[in-house]
């Protein structure tokens, strides 16, 4: 029935704006509360999306040039499951996974669109002195990561075809994992040394991560197929770089250092470090106000470039000024958000030196480097004390982005109520500098829209944990598409952005 209403009432368009392209945009009516949620099927050249209101998912399915094939529509699960917490696909079966708050009660509704079937499974979880670590969807396939508390032993809830839940058990206790006094401890205690529970930043291909996610010391990368890999920068000392492999469960433990320091060196200031990963390489960054390390390896430690800056030398490394940015989401008229420069590298190292971050992307063979820092602005980032609510957005402290699982969106607003600093720079395969100018990433191209796009901003409401609801955000092909509920039009849009 769903679907012949939605081929009655879709009303599709074609045209090319100015600055980007709108692919399509349709008539749908959207009940208030509502969340979107889309699984791209690369080998079919397909876009599922899914939109969950109080009552009923829909699942609508586009070919690539975004014409409808089909949809289906089901009862939306009991309201103890209160989010889409990852999906799995299986030739004609799609399996949406809705999680209780606990994840100990996982509903699995699957969507066929050949037999036109929806189907719901209960899914018990013990998780017997467990804690969550990270839900992922790789490869089509949904990982729930868990860690037995004061031990070293992970657990992995992986989906099968059927919808089901398996569970795999990998015991980590032969390896030397160490906490931030640098002290060996068990693996629980170091993915908890900065919070109660783990905290684990995902940083994945769809885009290039914005410094406010890169910012964070526990990170997961999913860019390897074949393997999760975890990286811990709680000491100074070095990355701790953990691998499982997700087809044989074997882990691999490489502990790269950072630039050791002489007690007393650099004007005796404490350090802080961090790291990024791409392409089987580690970038290390470590710095206080008076002297900052770049160091480039392999995933074996093996050097394969480094920089070394003092505070009153230029960094030479660097393509462009050194910039600051506050409120960086949504610039505001009155001149509350703004972007300047920064004079030179010591007032640059100055203000990176509390929460260093490092994010790249590789075009091309071109490695797009950014250095710099993000801090919330109510912790008083660049020198502005306890500015709390700020025009535009909510206190950087409360919780605002509705979807923890997209990646993508989540990256895309980033920089909300965040105090960046930062510097742009380009590297060949072995980080040899490169001279030239930085190229516009599609995705810097949606930010750059989305924040000058009157009407997203005029329908956003900052009061609520429904904020950014029905923007979706995702990679087909070589481009990147933004979808978005337009409030005016009463229709909801398709832009596609290219490098």
């Amino acid at each position: 029935m769903l679907k012949k209403l939605l081929f009655t009432t879709l009303f599709l368009t074609f045209f090319i704006s100015f600055s980007q392209d709108m692919v399509k945009e349709f008539d749908f009516k959207l009940e208030k509360k509502r969340d979107f949620f889309q699984v791209i099927n690369e080998s079919e050249k397909e876009v599922i999306l899914f939109l969950n209101d109080k009552e009923k998912v829909s699942a609508i399915r586009f070919d690539q040039t975004f014409n409808i094939k089909d949809s289906l529509s089901a009862t939306r699960p009991e309201k103890k499951y209160e989010e889409i917490i990852g999906y799995t696909q299986n030739k004609d079966d799609y399996f949406v996974f809705w999680g209780s708050e606990d994840r100990k009660e996982i509903n699995a509704q699957s969507f066929n669109f050949t037999t036109k079937k929806t189907e719901t499974k209960p899914i018990a979880l013990e998780l017997k002195k467990e804690k969550i670590v990270k839900e992922l969807t790789i490869n089509n396939r949904f990982y729930l990561i868990t860690i037995v508390k004061n031990s070293s032993i992970l657990k992995f809830y992986i989906s099968d075809n059927d919808g089901n839940l398996n569970e795999k058990m990998v015991d980590l206790s032969y390896l030397e994992f160490k906490n931030i006094f640098n002290h060996t401890e068990n693996l629980y205690t170091v993915f908890t040394d900065e919070s109660s529970v783990p905290n684990f930043q995902t940083i994945a291909n769809d885009s290039p991560p914005s410094l406010a996610l890169s910012s964070k010391r526990y990170k997961i990368y999913t860019y390897n197929p074949d393997e999760i890999i975890f990286t811990m920068d709680n000491n100074t000392n070095a990355t701790q770089i953990l691998r499982i492999n997700i087809q044989d469960f074997t882990a691999n433990l490489k502990s790269i250092e950072q630039q050791k320091i002489v007690k007393g060196e650099y004007g005796a200031i404490s350090f802080r470090s961090n790291s990024f990963l791409i392409d089987n390489k580690i970038i290390q960054i470590k710095t206080n106000s008076y002297v900052l390390f770049l160091t480039i390896s392999d995933l074996n430690g093996k050097k394969i470039n480094e920089y070394k800056v003092l505070h009153d030398q230029e960094i030479g490394f660097k393509n462009s000024a050194f910039f600051e940015q506050k409120n960086g989401f949504f610039q505001q008229k009155d001149g509350i958000s703004f972007t300047k420069n920064i004079k030179d590298s010591e007032q640059f190292l100055r203000k990176i030196s509390d929460s260093p971050s490092i994010s790249c992307y590789n075009l091309n063979g071109v490695y797009y480097t950014v250095l710099g820092s993000s801090e919330d602005i109510t912790r008083g980032g660049g020198g502005m004390t306890g500015m709390g609510m700020t025009p535009g957005g909510m206190g950087a402290g409360m919780t605002f982005i509705p979807y923890q699982r997209c990646y993508t969106v989540e990256n895309l607003i980033s920089y909300k109520d965040k105090f960046v600093v930062y510097t742009n720079c380009l590297f060949d395969s072995d980080f040899n500098h490169l001279d030239g100018e930085m190229r516009t990433s599609a995705f810097d191209k949606v930010r750059a829209f989305v924040e000058k796009n009157e009407e997203i901003k005029e329908s956003v409401s900052i009061f609520t944990t429904s904020l950014y609801k029905d923007l979706i955000l995702f990679k087909l092909n070589s481009s990147l598409y933004l979808g978005n509920y337009s409030k005016k039009n009463k229709k909801y849009q398709i832009f596609s952005f290219s490098e």
